[in-house]
């Protein structure tokens, strides 16, 4: 009995001796630093003991109690940055598990974020920040500020972004420095982002067009699309549910919508031709054949004079390959005698109804219209690049980035969107508001590097915040706006040869919109025009006032219409025909959206 006790203590004895190492003092140090004292801290340590640094010969070793030793690390150990394992031996030869002591250069590096981003109104959130050469005692900076950073080794730090930093969407700059002697990293965005909501439908569109009348959008489907192929479907963006589908003919493609939403102009690429529809009955109209010099052509843009909705600017390519089948204009079917055959054209805006922009390949071309048709203006080579433009307040957008001002022939400015994407095709879309003072850039940009929406300040080209859409991938090609606080893209595979087929996005995000705050109450003061006699088209309705705020929403008789924001005193209202069906008089009002919501009191609307 005595002898099976003793053994068990011996046995116990034996387990318990054995060392453990808890942690080590300091943890990290300076490449090409000075020796310093390292401190051993454990359980089990015996007289004798000695630490081991790397795979060198054990150090000469000060034993301080059971639980500490310490040993003088010299500076020929510090000449490399590395990641050095640490251990303790007992005389015994049992040993310690195994530490690792960073040697680290004095400035630090960034690599990533977990989480990536967070959404703007989150709660308190703890954020890890990884890279290289983190030395202990080392701090994160805020946009220059110093926080409460946790360090947990030489290549990890955290630290809390509390709520109220994460009250708006914008973009943090990150960055680390190391305490004295040490530097401090380069920076690294840290996104928080919009609030948005994002519905995919699964419709292989070629294009699509926002009509503010109806407030639907219109897309064009293939004949890939079975037994709804051919056609024109109808989205109702903010319920993202499709109203109807409307047969088009042979393979629309390219769209265009006029001004006051009275035509649909299709081209057909399975007929060579472009069919015209009224709307909203989606009526079929007249047909334009596509022929050039004796061939058929395809419509690789169209454009609507803005000032008459029977002019069409119709860009034609060939049905074989390319663009170069020159751009035409036609007044309903009849084309006109004036037309562009060099330079290619492959995108064209309208200015008003006298100018329009054309572009190909960096080159942007002013196009002078008039009754005979479009002659070929002043031109801008290597200034605009990408494979779209935009016309907005007087300015040129290219999706490359880079904005021109025709009537100076100058760049405005660029903003920084990133490079061409696969198959020559650019990865972003850009589309401006100038009302709200805002770009939108949906795509992959150098500050969001996967799919999101990038916004940007119009007037200083500088970056805002995203909305991560990075549950997505593709490119978006085409993109528009719609509502007062929607934008919707057709998601398009990433590269050349995929078997993936298009699908369209649908975004909303007030937040997105948002420029600014005001808690009064919107006061509208005049509408022009205030009367129209019943049975006349759809109409638009300037609504002058004070306190507009984007977002507005405007009622006529308690039905939400769609309104265009263009500043604090004015929206533009787009009344459609069939409210103006029968004489009547109707309530007109504005409501602000939340949290500074309020309505205002109402104008008269007659309807003779």
């Amino acid at each position: 009995m005595f002898t099976a006790s003793l053994f068990l203590w011996i046995a116990a004895s034996a387990v318990a001796a054995i060392p453990t190492l808890t942690s080590i003092s300091p943890a990290s140090a300076y490449q090409n630093g000075s020796s310093f004292t390292l401190t051993a801290n454990g359980t089990n340590f015996v007289s004798g003991a000695t630490i081991y640094f790397d795979y060198n010969a054990p150090l000469t070793t000060t034993f301080v109690n059971s639980t500490q030793l310490t040993a003088v690390v010299p500076a020929s150990f510090l000449t490399q940055t590395s990641s050095l394992p640490v251990w303790v031996v007992n005389p015994d030869y049992s040993q310690t598990g195994t530490l690792y002591f960073a040697v680290v250069a004095r400035t630090p590096s960034l690599n990533s974020f977990s989480p990536a981003s967070i959404v703007a109104g989150s709660a308190s959130t703890l954020i890890t920040v990884s890279g290289q050469n983190f030395m202990s005692g080392a701090s994160v900076l805020v946009n220059n500020f110093p926080v409460p950073t946790t360090y947990i080794d030489s290549q990890t730090l955290q630290f809390t972004a509390a709520k109220a930093q994460l009250s708006q969407a914008r973009m943090a700059q990150i960055s680390v420095s190391n305490p004295p002697p040490g530097g401090i990293s380069s920076t690294m965005n840290f996104n928080v982002t919009y609030p948005a909501k994002a519905v995919v439908l699964n419709l292989p569109a070629n294009d699509i067009v926002w009509d503010p009348y109806a407030q639907r959008i219109y897309a064009s489907l293939p004949s890939s699309y079975g037994s709804r192929g051919n056609s024109i479907a109808v989205i109702n963006p903010s319920s993202g549910k499709i109203s109807g589908y409307h047969f088009a003919g042979s393979e629309p493609n390219q769209l265009a919508l006029s001004a006051d939403s009275k035509y649909l102009y299709v081209g057909l690429d399975g007929s060579d031709s472009v069919q015209r529809f009224i709307l909203p009955s989606f009526t079929p109209d007249i047909v334009i054949p596509l022929v050039s010099n004796g061939a058929a052509n395809l419509a690789g843009a169209l454009a609507v004079d803005p000032a008459d909705s029977h002019t069409l600017a119709v860009v034609q390519r060939s049905t074989e390959c390319c663009f170069g089948g020159g751009t035409y204009f036609y007044k309903d079917a009849s084309q006109l005698p004036d037309s562009i055959s060099y330079p290619s054209i492959t995108d064209i805006v309208f200015v008003n109804g006298s100018t329009a922009y054309g572009y190909y390949n960096g080159t942007v071309s002013q196009i002078n219209v008039d009754s005979n048709g479009g002659t070929l203006g002043q031109q801008w080579n290597g200034l605009v690049e990408g494979t779209y433009i935009q016309y907005a307040a007087g300015l040129i957008y290219g999706n490359g980035g880079e904005v021109l001002n025709p009537a100076t022939g100058l760049l405005a400015g660029t903003y920084d969107v990133g490079n061409t994407g696969c198959c020559f095709n650019s990865n972003v879309q850009v589309q401006p508001d100038p009302a709200i003072d805002r770009v939108f850039v949906p795509g992959m940009t150098p500050f969001f590097p996967q799919l999101g929406v990038t916004t940007y300040d119009l007037k200083k080209f500088t970056p805002i915040a995203v909305a991560d859409l990075s549950q997505f991938s593709g490119f978006p090609s085409p993109a528009l706006l719609w509502g007062s606080a929607g934008l919707a893209f057709i998601l398009q595979p990433q590269c050349c040869g995929s078997n993936l087929t298009p699908q369209i996005i649908l975004v909303q995000s007030p937040a997105m919109f948002a420029n600014g705050t005001s808690n009064s109450i919107p006061a509208p003061q005049s509408l022009s025009p205030a009367h129209a006699t019943h049975g006349s088209g759809n109409l638009l309705v300037t609504l002058k006032g004070t306190n507009f705020v984007p977002g507005s929403e405007v009622t006529w008789n308690g039905l939400s219409l769609f309104a265009d924001y263009v500043s604090a005193k004015q929206l533009n209202l787009y009344v459609p025909a069939g409210l103006l069906a029968s004489p009547a008089t109707a309530d007109i009002t504005v409501v602000k959206p939340a949290p500074h919501g309020g309505t205002s009191a109402s104008l008269q609307f007659t309807i003779n």
